[in-house]
């Protein structure tokens, strides 16, 4: 998949110390050349899709969790969310969030609900730091997760990638796969990697989740129209 989802998941995201699925990536067996085509479109799915809502559950420091619930729009590349959380400093309280792939606006002690239209002041904006905080890496995976032209299904077939089994998301049929990894220096074949896809029969993306780099959980999002 992208490589800046492989960047942002380097080193080892319900939050949770063990993968969100039963099956062991390691084990389980190769892509199948129709399930590369169906998760080489997942990305291209979500960004001629438009938009989503997002739940998700996000891995902070010392233990603690963080809310996210807001929506995307794919196909702009940027969100709005709430983030309701119990520790850390963005973590901590509940925060009314606007993001892109640089930047992320924060008004803090938000006590209204989700707005339909972000409001034009009261913000503090800051660049998003992905090396510091799962907070961001999050922003960035979510918004990541679409792209405006499928990706490479022959490269995904020797990517480490796997099919894990099948799962119900919301009374909605979902096949799971284990993301990519790069592969290990002087080798062509990677290893599973660190992101989880439920992906419904019709290529959309039920639900994600990830290991952020320097997170000892895994974050979870689920997804709907």
């Amino acid at each position: 998949m992208a490589l800046t989802l492989l960047v942002l998941l380097s080193g080892s995201a319900c939050t949770q110390d063990k993968p969100p699925v039963p099956a062991s990536a390691t084990t389980a067996p190769a892509l199948t050349t129709p399930q590369a085509e169906l998760l080489a479109l997942t990305r291209f799915t979500n960004y001629r899709r438009g938009a989503a809502q997002v739940t998700a559950d996000v891995p902070v420091l010392r233990g603690h969790s963080a809310r996210l619930t807001g929506r995307l729009d794919w196909r702009h590349g940027t969100g709005l969310a709430i983030l309701q959380g119990n520790g850390g400093d963005l973590e901590h309280g509940r925060h009314l969030l606007r993001w892109n792939r640089t930047t992320v606006s924060v008004q803090r002690d938000w006590t209204g609900a989700l707005p339909t239209h972000a409001p034009r002041d009261g913000w503090a904006q800051r660049t998003l730091t992905a090396q510091t905080s799962t907070v961001d890496t999050t922003l960035l995976l979510l918004l990541g997760l679409a792209a405006d032209r499928p990706d490479n299904a022959q490269l995904l077939l020797h990517s480490g990638a796997r099919r894990l089994g099948r799962e119900t998301v919301e009374g909605v049929p979902t096949t799971v796969f284990a993301g990519p990894s790069t592969p290990a220096p002087g080798t062509t074949r990677g290893t599973p990697g660190h992101t989880r896809y439920w992906i419904d029969a019709d290529g959309g993306l039920r639900r994600f989740s990830a290991r952020p780099s320097g997170a000892g959980s895994w974050l979870l999002a689920t997804f709907t129209a």
